[in-house]
């Protein structure tokens, strides 16, 4: 028997093999470069013989293939099951990981008051737009969602604290309230206090009702910027056609459990009418922003731009093409920001 590893990465797939290809070899590099003594564990949730042929020409340890689509909680668990590392690498199949970032993940959970880790995610190829490292979190902020445009001056101070926030993250890492699930760094002492993931919840919400429990354990959270990753963000989603139904059981799932019944009806509410359009707002023609030296770009599906993916607008932004084929149609809201969070700008593009 081989020695036992002491980090084990776990690669959940579901339909997505060809980005599960990236992933698994861009963590045998890591492992190489960074003299990680680490396994791969290859989970597949029910793709059907197409994806588990193309899986099992890939360089993992040990496959997993569940028979049915168990959802990423119930494949980060049937992984885990089968892991051997005491230091634990959680990862979505749509993850490259880049030179160094394991390493600095490694690093980053190595004191006992740190539960879990997350790098920073880049969306496009040129690795300019970067992803959201934390969703905002709690019932008020999930209530302020539902009311946006009704209170503009709400909207933009709501907006302007959380792009403060985030540009600290990204620019120097930190504590965390919430780290988004893409990959997430942890050790095996912090399972077994805290328990895996709940797989009550078949799409999204699983990372965040566990890193509720790891931080009601008294363990910190810990975003690290240094740390980068390429997410190829909503790709393999796109091609699921229950992805949308099952993540809307998941956050009722969610609600209920965080805020109780009564929370989770109020949230569930119909959508109260928004006030007239804001004025402020441009309809765009093309998903542009113009050079603002000093100034900060962000894009969202949400008429909130909360949360947004972002970048420096030193030079003139559009959206990469790799980008936007990942999309669903409907709006897109791009807007300039000075770093102070206050709003300069802000467009509105329609993706037919």
């Amino acid at each position: 028997m081989t020695a036992t590893p002491a980090v084990s990465a776990v690669v959940v797939s579901h339909r997505s093999a060809s980005e599960a290809a990236g992933c698994v070899r861009s963590l045998r590099e890591a492992f190489e470069r960074e003299r990680v003594p680490g396994e791969i564990v290859l989970v597949d949730c029910g793709s059907g013989p197409d994806e588990v042929r193309a899986l099992e020409a890939l360089p993992a340890d040990t496959r997993v293939l569940l028979a049915e689509n168990r959802g990423y909680s119930g494949g980060v668990n049937a992984g885990l099951a089968r892991a051997r590392g005491a230091w634990l690498v959680l990862a979505n199949a749509d993850v490259v990981f880049l030179p160094g970032a394991l390493t600095a993940l490694l690093e980053a959970i190595r004191p006992h008051s740190v539960g879990a880790a997350a790098p920073l995610c880049l969306w496009d190829a040129g690795g300019r737009l970067r992803l959201p490292p934390e969703n905002p979190t709690g019932f008020w902020n999930a209530l302020a969602e539902r009311h946006v445009g009704r209170w503009p001056a709400l909207d933009g101070r709501r907006f302007a604290a959380f792009a403060r926030r985030t540009l600290a993250l990204w620019e120097r890492g930190g504590d965390a309230r919430q780290l988004v699930g893409a990959v997430l760094v942890t050790r095996r002492d912090v399972l077994d206090r805290v328990g895996a993931f709940d797989q009550r919840f078949p799409f999204e919400y699983e990372e965040t009702e566990w890193e509720d429990r790891v931080r009601a354990a008294g363990y910190s959270l810990r975003f690290v910027a240094e740390a980068r990753v390429r997410h190829l963000f909503a790709r393999s989603a796109a091609r699921n056609p229950d992805a949308e139904s099952r993540r809307a059981v998941s956050r009722r799932r969610y609600r209920e459990l965080r805020y109780g019944r009564l929370g989770r009806a109020i949230l569930e509410r119909p959508r109260p009418a928004s006030a007239s359009p804001d004025p402020n707002v441009d309809a765009a023609a093309e998903p542009v922003l113009p050079a603002r030296p000093g100034a900060w770009a962000a894009i969202s599906t949400n008429p909130s731009v909360i949360p947004f993916a972002g970048c420096e607008l030193s030079e003139g932004f559009r959206l990469p093409e790799d980008v936007l084929g990942s999309l669903r149609p409907g709006p897109i809201y791009l807007r300039a920001f000075r770093r102070d969070g206050a709003t300069l700008e802000t467009r509105v593009w329609v993706k037919r």
